[in-house]
């Protein structure tokens, strides 16, 4: 049996199998692999409760973990409330956003949020998150958008900036595919404000190989990265310990 991979439907698969003389095709749709029984769920935050549309547990094939909410949303999410004052009347891009929870957060304590990935199945539930937000008075329409943003595909990054050319106070990721996480970043701070920007990165330690890796990489970009003091906490009912990185342009 031989499998190929649709290069214009990652999502499709095709199998063909031959037996002695006979041909039989047998197309297997993605579907079938594909849990789409997103069940909302509350998460709560100090004051803030967000309800979300997500999954348990997800796939990793098809790179669908995006599905559910992962821990580095949550601690970036609790942190960024502890800075509500500090953040407030901010303009805000998240990258690999998932499932937005940490943007939406963002939505309710900034001027406006972009929220972004690039996988279409999670950004298919991203937007039914936000509508449902809207639908349920907790969110402005005007407060928060969904984009495409492969960081592979620069015409992605290019659509972004050239809507919105003013830039952007607040970048935040959840947890890193370094080498074009890292020059996304880079991208983005490099946009010229009236006022410095800065990133966090919600992190969680798993390997520490991946540990060193994550300030080498951005110490190759000419980035400052440093760890937030007082951010440390157990992670994954207490199999990892999470923390915040801030993320700027070096002087």
């Amino acid at each position: 049996m031989a499998e190929n991979l649709d290069s214009d439907n990652p999502l499709s698969i095709h199998a063909e199998q031959r037996l002695d003389s006979d041909d039989d095709d047998v197309s297997l749709d993605a579907s079938f692999f594909l849990n789409e029984n997103y069940q909302l769920q509350k998460f709560t935050f100090g004051t803030e409760t967000i309800e979300l549309y997500c999954l348990q547990s997800s796939l990793t094939d098809y790179d669908l973990t995006g599905q559910l909410v992962w821990p580095g949303a949550k601690l970036l999410a609790e942190y960024l409330l502890e800075k509500a004052n500090d953040i407030k009347g901010f303009s805000v891009i998240e990258l690999g956003a998932g499932l937005g929870l940490t943007g939406l957060l963002c939505a309710r304590l900034c001027d406006h949020v972009v929220i972004t990935d690039y996988n279409e199945t999670i950004l298919k539930v991203t937007q039914m998150n936000v509508d449902h937000q809207i639908s349920s008075g907790d969110l402005s329409p005007c407060k928060v958008e969904v984009h495409k943003l492969d960081w592979s595909v620069e015409d992605h990054m290019v659509a972004i900036k050239e809507k919105y050319p003013q830039g952007f106070d607040l970048t935040r990721y959840q947890q890193s595919c370094l080498p074009p996480l890292f020059s996304t970043l880079r991208k983005f701070l490099k946009q010229q404000r009236a006022r410095p920007n800065v990133a966090f990165l919600g992190y969680v330690s798993r390997w520490k190989s991946m540990d060193e890796a994550v300030c080498c990489e951005a110490t190759k970009l000419d980035l400052e990265i440093k760890e937030v003091p007082g951010t440390r906490k157990e992670a994954v009912s207490g199999l990892y310990e999470g923390w915040i990185y801030e993320i700027s342009l070096r002087p």
